[in-house]
């Protein structure tokens, strides 16, 4: 494709999906067009934007990685609900260990610094 056929593919889209937002606003504003039929128009300029930005070298890359990433999130092992609550448990009584070594060191210098001082 080349790169004004890809500009113009470009414009229509920005196009399409500002008009989509000032629309929105505008029909409710000036005729009070019911929310339902406001969507609608909504969601067709916002999918006629999409569809025309798919067709730029920008839009083609963009779904290729998208499908890529679906074909690799399906290869992933995801842990078990048991490892889950295991690794849970065992980050909460971490975080209470280390509050409670904060705590400790707090209250110490805290002490010492009085101490200190007066």
């Amino acid at each position: 494709m080349n790169d004004t056929l890809n500009k113009v593919f470009w414009l229509i889209s920005l196009t399409a999906g500002f008009s989509a937002v000032v629309l929105f606003s505008y029909l409710d504003e000036q005729f009070g067009l019911g929310l339902l039929y406001r969507v609608l128009i909504l969601l067709g300029l916002l999918g006629i934007s999409l569809g025309v930005l798919s067709q730029t070298n920008f839009g083609k890359n963009a779904f290729k990685l998208i499908s890529d990433s679906r074909f690799e999130i399906a290869k992933v092992v995801w842990p078990s609900r048991g490892e889950t609550t295991q690794m849970t448990i065992i980050v909460l009584v971490m975080v209470l260990i280390l509050a409670l070594v904060f705590w400790g060191l707090d209250s110490l210098l805290s002490f010492l610094s009085q101490f200190i001082l007066s």
